[in-house]
């Protein structure tokens, strides 16, 4: 467990030598970051046994699946666990360092390097939500009759890091591979080799229908699926092509078939951006009621403007198929900007999501990292910027802003005051 601690021992050197602001004390720190950085780049991470790490992984499914309502202090140190164990198999693994480093732009978006996705298990409200809404999914569709369910999760990255835990709580309770039959999806050739090491060590095999190396919006089944999970949707579709990915699956649900997420509800709100950094003060260890008086404050400082876009199967459903593939702009909503008081500091327009997983699962604003709000620095309310760029949208109160969305290059919104 050397590598761990000489882990932490970097964050002490950045606590110490940043404190000095003299250029001996920068130079010492820089030595020895670099210093640690090798001995780590060096070393080997323990592995646990077959047995040991598929006793983790099923606990930990348990753990999450029997709480009443998963808290930050309950999911934090499971996922951090799980991570350390996945990572000492991913690094184990035979995968070529410029599989596990490369990323690039697709025909649909960013596509990350495998060795940024495998810290996505640490998203621990996030993970336990979808680990939730999943098990009831599938608690719902056996419960319906159905003897077999199909499951897709396209862009799963090197951990599939919402399915392998349940599939472990799941041998470990009798249900075998031929009720469940698993297809995973990534285009990093990295993460497949990954899941095909770890799904070997977790004894997994049996639930594995496919694993394919490839686009996800290039992959069509040969039958319909009874739930397609979609993971990554980087503050509400931004800069990843999941929002194509989401489209393509979503026209190959079977006719009683889920998508997880249910319902994604992209919001505008006007805030002051310098207040919502919620995450530096949880980290500055503030306790609940502090933290809580914190997002009070703030929240009383937030003009809700309404919701952009709702994304459902059904709401995919609607759009053509040649849209996504021309990579068209597609339109959102239109909202209008409320009156503002004289005295108030310069508006950030940002946009945040409220997820509804399924049944009682949700996400909301700060649950996780796909929820917190991204700010249009480009859209200044009430203000004239001191440095104004060609493509700036400058409005006011009682103007009104029309919102699309973009699928060519990075995806994301668009806001035009018309």
């Amino acid at each position: 467990m050397h590598a761990y601690k000489d882990q932490q021992s970097i964050a002490n050197c950045n606590q110490t030598h940043l404190c000095d602001g003299s250029v001996a004390g920068l130079f010492a720190h820089q030595q020895q970051r670099s210093l640690l950085k090798q001995q780590l780049s060096t070393q080997v991470l323990p592995t646990l046994t077959k047995k040991e790490l598929q006793t983790l992984n099923a606990g930990t499914a348990a753990t999450i699946l029997q709480a009443h309502k998963p808290s930050r202090e309950l999911v934090t140190p499971l996922f951090n666990s799980l991570f350390t164990a996945y990572n000492a198999v991913y690094q184990h693994a035979d995968i070529a360092k410029a599989e596990r480093s490369q990323q690039f732009i697709s025909k649909h978006g960013l596509v990350m390097a495998p060795d940024h996705c495998i810290h996505t298990i640490k998203d621990g409200l996030r993970v336990s939500a979808y680990m939730r809404a999943i098990d009831k999914a599938i608690t719902a569709l056996f419960g319906g009759g159905q003897e077999k369910i199909f499951i897709a999760y396209p862009a799963c990255g090197p951990f599939a890091p919402l399915l392998l835990p349940l599939l472990s709580h799941y041998q470990r309770q009798g249900i075998s591979g031929e009720r469940l039959r698993i297809t995973l999806i990534d285009i990093q050739p990295g993460a497949i080799a990954s899941l095909h090491k770890l799904i070997t060590e977790l004894g997994l095999q049996e639930y594995i229908q496919q694993m394919y190396c490839g686009d996800a919006c290039a992959y069509n089944a040969p039958m319909l699926f009874d739930l397609v999970i979609v993971e990554a949707m980087q503050h509400g579709f931004s800069r990843e092509g999941h929002f194509a990915i989401a489209h393509h699956f979503a026209q190959q649900l079977s006719n009683n078939g889920y998508l997880i997420p249910q319902q994604v509800d992209v919001h505008a709100m006007l805030n002051i951006a310098q207040l919502e950094y919620v995450e530096q003060w949880r980290n500055e260890g503030l306790s609940a009621q502090q933290l809580s008086e914190k997002l009070r404050a703030i929240s009383q400082q937030r003009t809700e403007l309404g919701v952009v876009m709702s994304i459902t199967a059904q709401s995919l459903r609607a759009i053509a198929p040649s849209q996504i593939e021309q990579q068209a702009l597609l339109g959102a909503a239109t909202l209008v900007l409320p009156q503002l008081a004289e005295h108030a500091n310069k508006q950030t327009l940002s946009l945040y999501t409220q997820i509804s997983l399924f049944a009682d699962e949700r996400l909301g604003l700060y649950d996780s990292g796909i929820t917190h709000p991204l700010p249009d620095l480009s859209v200044c309310i009430n203000f004239i910027p001191s440095d104004p760029q060609a493509d700036d949208t400058l409005a006011n109160s009682g103007d009104t802003l029309r919102f699309y969305y973009s699928l060519s290059g990075l995806p994301g919104f668009l806001v035009i005051k018309e």
